[in-house]
């Protein structure tokens, strides 16, 4: 699988981010360290010029290194698997790479959410002649760094474990469990309704909140949306694996979020999923502009286009998520008036 052109494609775009990053961090350091937008002599017109250089290869090394992420995501979740034996679906995948993979996609999720971040504040302090946010900007751009080796680096280990392996169980271990009478422990079958009921209060919450930042941005709280989003997103993600996928897969007691990646279930799980990323960077992008405002009042116009905006992404990737994941299971409950697990 190492030589897979897929594996090529995601190393090629990581190396490419990575040397742009590289670059751009080691003009930020400057910036970051020296900055004084009250001086007009020739070492602080040498800091904007190399400003201005970290912004525009900030920005290419960020979609490289998102395209990257990408290309890996998509070889876990609907290519790979049909190069590990035993595979069917990126649970196998996974299995195969051992921990490494699941550490990979935590720091490369990191990673990206960073310099996301660093883009927004970027964005923002373009409105400003003295660059009021630029050495902030820059201590969020460099602090991307380690999480990006460690991303490397695990992604490597990853990668060079899956040909060494046996075969993987994959979900034969969760059909056997079903066929064999095995039950749900009790931590599930008490953590899965209380994740549910709060996924959906979470949904209306952060509608609600997102409808009273288009509304009135300036009376807009960034850290509670912030908070209410990311505590939303752990209890979408155990709904989504116990509860919503069921009425994909038409069967219970298969929990793999994995399998609504494959092309028999129209890769619905990269939308899914997606829209839960997008609610993520957006919550995240409003509360580092609302902190923004708050402490630099000259920002504040540009600050509340920024936060209506963020407040309209969050409501089409709500809109989005909620159609595909209650959607099926409403239409199960019409067609058959009865939810899958025979309840009335």
């Amino acid at each position: 699988m190492t030589w897979h052109p897929l594996v090529w494609a995601f190393w090629v775009a990581a190396a490419t981010g990575g040397l742009l990053y590289a670059a751009a961090a080691l003009q930020a350091t400057d910036v970051m360290l020296n900055w004084n937008p009250a001086s007009a002599d020739m070492d602080q017109l040498r800091r904007e010029r190399r400003a201005e250089t970290a912004v525009l290869l900030g920005r290419w090394s960020l979609g490289c290194l998102a395209a990257a992420a990408l290309s890996g995501l998509v070889g876990i979740a609907a290519v790979w698997h049909r190069m590990v034996s035993g595979a069917m679906c990126g649970t196998g995948v996974l299995q195969a790479m051992g921990t490494n993979g699941s550490r990979a996609m935590i720091f490369w999720g990191v990673t990206l959410l960073i310099l996301y971040a660093w883009r927004v504040l970027d964005g923002l302090d373009s409105h400003h002649p003295l660059g009021v946010l630029t050495r902030a900007g820059t201590r969020i751009m460099i602090s991307a760094a380690p999480f990006f080796v460690l991303a490397l680096l695990f992604s490597w280990q990853a990668l060079m474990r899956v040909e060494t392996v046996p075969a993987v169980s994959c979900c034969a271990a969760a059909y056997d469990r079903v066929l064999t009478g095995a039950s749900e422990t009790t931590a599930i079958r008490l953590i899965v309704p209380v994740c549910l009921w709060f996924s959906l209060a979470g949904s209306a919450s952060l509608l609600v909140m997102a409808a009273s930042a288009i509304r009135s941005p300036d009376r807009t709280s960034g850290a509670t949306m912030a908070i209410v989003a990311f505590l939303w997103i752990i209890a979408a993600m155990v709904a989504v694996k116990q509860v919503w996928s069921a009425y994909y897969y038409q069967v219970l007691s298969h929990p793999c979020p994995w399998c609504l990646f494959l092309p028999d279930y129209y890769g619905m799980g990269f939308i899914i999923f997606g829209c839960m990323a997008a609610i993520a960077m957006e919550s995240t992008a409003l509360w580092l502009v609302n902190r923004a405002r708050c402490r630099y009042p000259v920002l504040a116009d540009p600050a509340g286009e920024r936060i209506q905006r963020s407040a309209w992404r969050i409501v089409t990737a709500m809109i989005g998520f909620t159609m595909l994941t209650l959607g099926p299971a409403i239409a199960w409950r019409l067609r058959t008036g009865a939810w899958l697990d025979g309840s009335p």
